[in-house]
């Protein structure tokens, strides 16, 4: 959620639940504007907070110049100090980041052992071989970091149009963005995945009937696996305003404000997927 309407954002979304204190969101949104400065960020967003047994994860992320590819993650038990999240590429912190059925408990450097499953391989002779589960020491602060990516991933959005992409390949906001109208906040069509994408960039543009390559280029929310089901979209007439939540990640919001310029996602929740999805009617 941008921090230019921080505390508007918050706000729209205090019907379903979600509620930070007067005093927290001022806190967070000063800490928030200092660290813009300090790191000459382009940009600043509060990304949510993960709940832990003896502290909560606050989360942000800022950009130089590319918003999606120039991301670096900030993580703060306080709300006002803010420490940089490690960046992960080992697949088994992944891996035990997910199966890892213990809670946050608010430590970074706490470690726990997480047992990974046995994986199979079959050769040319179709005989199958098995490896032992192998243990993986987890440290905190890397399972933090991994889940935020996770979810980032998975389920950040932004509305159609929001981001552009410039000749030079970079992403920036769209300035001429103006905001859905009425009959388009209700398609998921108009939503994208707020990170690179992973589709083709065919087989996105070949979608839609009225492509446009810079701000088609992102994937649609409405293709996230199972379709149909990994978002629930409510409208609010009166207030103009349209929530979508994710179903596979419980917690993680997204506003937009029709006919402005104002939307956001927020996450607030334990960090755990919904793998039992596909079995709630």
């Amino acid at each position: 959620m941008d921090i230019n309407f921080l505390q508007e954002g918050i706000d729209s979304l205090m019907y379903i639940g979600i509620k930070l204190s007067p005093e927290l969101k001022l806190l967070i949104e000063n800490s928030l504007i200092t660290l813009q400065t300090e790191n000459r960020f382009a940009g600043v967003y509060f990304w949510g907070r993960v709940n832990g047994i003896e502290k909560d994860y606050y989360i942000a992320f800022g950009y130089l110049s590319d918003c999606l590819k120039d991301r670096k993650y900030f993580f703060s038990t306080d709300g006002y100090q803010w420490l940089m999240l490690p960046f992960v590429q080992n697949a088994k912190i992944f891996q035990a980041t997910i199966v890892c059925p213990e809670p946050f408990y608010g430590d970074p450097s706490l470690i726990r052992c997480v047992k990974l499953d046995p994986s199979f391989e079959c050769d040319t002779n179709q005989v199958i071989s098995a490896t032992l589960p192998e243990e993986i020491k987890l440290k905190e602060e890397e399972r933090l970091a991994a889940i935020v990516f996770i979810i980032t991933e998975e389920c950040a959005i932004c509305p159609r149009g929001a981001l552009y992409k410039l000749t030079d390949g970079r992403i920036v906001q769209n300035q001429m963005f103006r905001g859905l109208n009425e009959l388009q906040c209700e398609d998921l069509s108009y939503y994208q995945l707020f990170r690179l994408p992973r589709n083709n960039l065919r087989e996105n543009l070949s979608k839609r009937s009225d492509y446009n390559y810079p701000i088609d280029f992102l994937d649609s929310i409405d293709n996230v696996i199972p379709n149909g089901q990994s978002f629930s979209i409510n409208l609010q007439r009166n207030e103009r305003l349209v929530v979508i939540k994710s179903c596979l990640w419980l917690g993680m919001t997204f506003f937009h404000k029709i006919h402005s310029r104002k939307y956001g996602f927020l996450y607030i929740g334990d960090g755990k997927k919904n793998y039992d999805l596909l079995f709630m009617a």
